[in-house]
C-alpha cells in the first residue's frame, strides 16, 4: 500500500489524503475550489513532507559549511606561509638595495642585480651564490627560519652582492679568484658601514670561505634584522 500523508491548500486550509509523491496530473495535487476562483492552479503542500525537507536541506548545508571550514583549516598554514613569503621577499630585496648602495664605489654606479629567492632547507655551506654573469643572485631562505639562520641569510646577501660588485681576479696560473683580498676588504668596508661593527683581519692568514667565518664571528651580535616566521614555528 502506498504510503499517504495529508496534503493542505495553504489559502483554505483544506486538506486531504494523498501518495507522498503523487503524478502530476493527480487532482489531489491542487485545490480545485481555489484554482477555480484564482484562475491558475493551486498547488497543496504535505507539511509533514515539508519539515523533513528542511531538516535535510539543514543537514546538508551544516555538511558543507564543516568541510568549508575544514578546507580552510588545512589551507591556512598555507596562506600564511604565503604571506611571510611575501614579506621576506619584501625585507631582501629592501636590504639589497641598501647593500647595493653602500657598494657603489666598487660597483661603479651598476644597477641592482637581480635577486632569485630559493625556499628549502638549506645544505651545508651553500646558502646563496652569484651565477657566472655576475648579474644574478640567489639567497636560500629556509621556510622554518631560525634566528641564527635569519641573519645568515643577510650575510649571504652581501656576500653574493659583493661578487657582482668586485670582479674576479687574476692569479699567477691565469684561473680566476673569485674570493680574492679586494673581495673582501669591500665586504668588510660594507658589514662595518652596514652594521656599525669593527672586523679585523688579524687572524685571516688565506683568503677564502674562511674569512667569512672570521667576519661571522666578530659581528654576529650587531646584526640585528631577523626575517619574519610562520607563528608557533
Amino acid at each position: 500500500m502506498t504510503n499517504q500523508v495529508r496534503w493542505k491548500c495553504e489559502k483554505c486550509d483544506d486538506g486531504l489524503l494523498a501518495p507522498t509523491r503523487p503524478r502530476k496530473n493527480d487532482v489531489r495535487r491542487y485545490c480545485l475550489p481555489c484554482s477555480a476562483k484564482s484562475g491558475r492552479l493551486v498547488d497543496r503542500v504535505a507539511p509533514s513532507l515539508e519539515k523533513k525537507r528542511e531538516k535535510r536541506t539543514a543537514i546538508v548545508q551544516q555538511k558543507h559549511k564543516a568541510k568549508r571550514l575544514r578546507i580552510a583549516t588545512k589551507l591556512q598554514p598555507k596562506k600564511e606561509q604565503q604571506r611571510i613569503d611575501q614579506m621576506r621577499a619584501k625585507m631582501i630585496h629592501k636590504e639589497a638595495e641598501r647593500i647595493w648602495e653602500l657598494m657603489k664605489p666598487y660597483h661603479k654606479g651598476k644597477g641592482l642585480p637581480q635577486i632569485v629567492i630559493a625556499k628549502g632547507q638549506n645544505r651545508g655551506r651553500q646558502y646563496g651564490y652569484a651565477q657566472s654573469t655576475w648579474n644574478n643572485i640567489q639567497v636560500n631562505v629556509d621556510r622554518e627560519q631560525s634566528v641564527s639562520r635569519s641573519k645568515r641569510v643577510w650575510e649571504v646577501l652581501a656576500h653574493e652582492l659583493c661578487h657582482c660588485a668586485v670582479p674576479p681576479t687574476r692569479r699567477s696560473d691565469k684561473t680566476r679568484d673569485v674570493h680574492s683580498r679586494e673581495f673582501y676588504h669591500c665586504l668588510r668596508d660594507v658589514w662595518q658601514r652596514r652594521w656599525g661593527c669593527e672586523i679585523s683581519f688579524a687572524k685571516v692568514s688565506t683568503w677564502g670561505y674562511s674569512v667569512d667565518h672570521i667576519m661571522h664571528g666578530q659581528a654576529e651580535d650587531k646584526i640585528d634584522w631577523v626575517l619574519p616566521i610562520v607563528e608557533g614555528k
